[in-house]
């Protein structure tokens, strides 16, 4: 019997066809593990105002109060302590509320109101960071005209134009004009001085006391004229001081007599002599004087008068 070929079926397939179908799935399978996975777009953040510094109803408090009575809450609010002895907190607390009128003026909203105090609080650390003034100018101008979001959410997209030119204004006027002097008195450490170490506790005077008390516990003035005024007492003198004193004693010096021809009578009587010459002399001069001042009016009269005739 011949050898005979068995005819080969449309689904065997030979076994370099199996290996490179076993590579692809290896090599796809590599390929997908390695391609990461793209992350889906985060959603939009909302624009909420107010920001920072001041929340709503403490914006809607300030607004309706006068200055005195802002001040004193924004001193509260910020903090600012002992602004009368802190000078940095003084100026904190002046620049606040210098913009808060300014608000007011401009007649803003309450969320414009506190993205604005949002706005003035990040130049203000600015400045204490140490930027220069093109870098304040710059991050001002990009916030207020909405290319440059201050955090995610916060975006200056609600001022109109006019209200843009507003706060520019201000700020021109303000920080940028007097940059040196705001970076100077914010970062310059005050100097303090100790006057005194002294501790004095004031307290209330006890239920039913007089204060001040009456003047029947008041001390006479014949005690004060006695011990309270009396003299120092004499330092003890050394025995050279008190010999040189014995000496003095035992030397009695003559007494002049007083010139009998100097006395008061006669002192008098020079006076007067000497007055009377002085005032006769001067009489005299005034009589002559008159006469002159007469005749020369006299004489202008007359040819006053023939030329008259």
């Amino acid at each position: 019997m011949g050898d005979t070929k068995r005819p080969r079926s449309k689904t065997q397939r030979s076994p370099s066809s199996n290996s490179l179908k076993t590579d692809r799935q290896r090599s796809q399978s590599k390929a997908d593990a390695q391609t990461p996975d793209v992350e889906p777009e985060p959603e939009p953040i909302e624009n909420i105002l107010p920001w920072e510094v001041f929340s709503n109803e403490q914006i809607t408090e300030l607004i309706g109060c006068t200055p005195t009575e802002m001040l004193t809450k924004l001193c509260s609010l910020l903090p600012s302590p002992n602004t009368h002895v802190n000078l940095k907190n003084s100026i904190k607390a002046d620049l606040y509320l210098l913009l808060l009128h300014f608000a007011q003026q401009q007649k803003f909203s309450v969320p414009q109101t506190g993205a604005l105090l949002t706005l003035y609080h990040h130049v203000l650390n600015m400045v204490l960071e140490g930027k220069e003034l093109m870098d304040l100018v710059l991050e001002t101008s990009l916030l207020l005209t909405g290319r440059k979001e201050l955090k995610p959410g916060m975006k200056f997209d609600f001022y109109s134009p006019d209200q843009v030119s507003k706060i520019s204004e201000y700020f021109s006027r303000g920080v940028f004009q007097h940059f040196k002097l705001y970076r100077f008195s914010m970062l310059q450490e005050q100097d303090q001085t100790i006057i005194s170490l002294e501790k004095i506790v004031h307290t209330c005077p006890p239920q039913g006391s007089f204060d001040p008390p009456p003047l029947a516990e008041a001390i006479s003035d014949h005690d004060i004229e006695t011990y309270l005024n009396a003299p120092p007492p004499e330092s003890p003198r050394s025995e050279e001081e008190v010999e040189g004193e014995e000496g003095e004693e035992g030397v009695e010096e003559p007494v002049e007599e007083p010139n009998p021809l100097i006395s008061m009578a006669n002192v008098q009587t020079v006076l007067d002599t000497v007055g009377t010459d002085i005032m006769d002399k001067f009489t005299k001069d005034m009589k002559n004087k008159c006469t002159e001042k007469e005749n020369q009016y006299m004489n202008r009269l007359n040819k006053v008068k023939k030329a008259i005739d």
